[in-house]
């Protein structure tokens, strides 16, 4: 009996091991609050409703609904119905805002409570006028400008009419976007305030129960001349923009760790398309992350990974699901030591911000294209 207990013991750590992901992903909970904190401080007397569309910037969809449930929010951005499906088979009961486009069939269909669609341009808002069947709550969206989504100012008393001809499309908001609220310029914003003024007062004054109007993004915080009673707040939210006088902390963190060292000599290559060669002897080696894992492509020969509180310049081309460090400076280095891929200190040369600066792309592309297959686990 003793034998066959340690026997089973010794295997029940061996499927602990091998269960152990090798590339882990922290989501800080304390910094996810301290940024949504940090903007309340510049929204009041607005609400913020945490934008989670695109997997919550590559964070993690339920983890983050999970983790923001009991905040005191008008409701969840999302992109798509799915999302919203998702979130509703996880439990979270939070009102939900579809801000992209979704099906005459997906709204007409819906079984879920506490959900809203985002309308975005007229043909669409007639459809679903002559489909309908029962009452759903929509935010119309207003073209002020970006010209990618919204129905024209001109096409404004044409909505009206046909909202109020169907008593079962409920307008429960409007809603519209900055197009440049983080250019050095601000007069193309200023012109889309002024347009979005007078579409807030021009609607609130045709339905005086409407109940959410907002415009401002992460960035579009700083317009305090928009009227709104809602701003929608995304990247913001993950710490991946610098807002002056807020203190954001990213809250993401990517490790793994090394599987391989090699020692290589002067004058050998590196990588596909031989497109390092070394200049002396080194060690370098290897981590099984790559482009497949969010470690973008732009970041040969660029880009950083921190190793033992050092950082380690990627050598040669990264790969699909490998890439190669320069691990010379660092000490006892063996297989199995922990490397940290994204950093959350947002002012090392890893950080997502830091990264996208060396891909010359935003911060959102980083983040977003971290596979959400990924596990997410909370940390503090």
């Amino acid at each position: 009996m003793k034998r066959l207990l340690k026997r089973l013991a010794r295997m029940s750590k061996f499927t602990e091991n091998i269960a152990q992901p090798l590339v882990k992903i922290e989501i800080s909970s304390s910094a996810l609050h301290n940024n949504l904190n940090e903007f309340r401080k510049i929204a009041s007397p607005c609400k913020i409703a945490p934008v989670l569309k695109s997997n919550a910037y590559g964070h993690g969809l339920s983890i983050v609904a999970n983790e923001l449930k009991d905040e005191e929010v008008p409701f969840f951005v999302i992109d798509s119905y799915f999302e919203a499906k998702v979130l509703r088979n996880e439990g979270i009961k939070t009102s939900l805002l579809i801000i992209g486009y979704s099906s005459i069939e997906s709204i007409t269909k819906n079984h879920l409570k506490n959900i809203s669609f985002t309308i975005s341009n007229i043909d669409t808002l007639k459809e679903l006028a002559a489909s309908i069947k029962s009452s759903t709550n929509i935010h119309l969206k207003i073209d002020t400008g970006m010209h990618r989504h919204g129905i024209s100012i001109e096409e404004k008393d044409e909505a009206i009419k046909i909202i109020k001809e169907n008593k079962k499309i409920i307008l429960e908001g409007i809603c519209s976007h900055f197009s440049d609220a983080d250019g050095v310029d601000e007069t193309f914003t200023n012109k889309q305030v002024d347009t979005w003024n007078s579409a807030v007062k021009y609607f609130k004054n045709q339905f005086p129960t409407l109940k959410y109007w907002h415009t401002s993004n992460s960035a579009g915080h700083i317009f305090k001349k928009a009227k709104a009673n809602v701003t929608r707040l995304g990247i913001g939210l993950y710490g991946l923009i610098n807002v002056a006088g807020l203190r954001l902390r990213p809250a993401l963190e990517m490790k793994t760790i090394i599987t391989g060292i090699k020692k290589i000599k002067s004058g050998d290559t590196v990588g596909y398309n031989n497109t390092f060669i070394a200049s002396e002897d080194m060690i370098i080696a290897t981590i099984p992350v790559g482009y497949n894992e969010g470690v973008d492509r732009r970041l040969s020969n660029k880009g950083f990974i921190k190793v033992a509180g050092l950082l380690c310049p990627i050598l040669g081309r990264v790969s699909m699901n490998i890439t190669i460090i320069d691990v010379s400076k660092i000490k006892n280095i063996k297989i199995g030591d922990e490397v940290i891929v994204f950093s959350s200190n947002i002012n090392d040369k890893n950080s997502i911000e830091n990264t996208a600066k060396t891909c010359e792309t935003i911060s959102y592309e980083i983040a977003v294209h971290i596979p959400s297959y990924l596990r997410r686990d909370i940390i503090d």
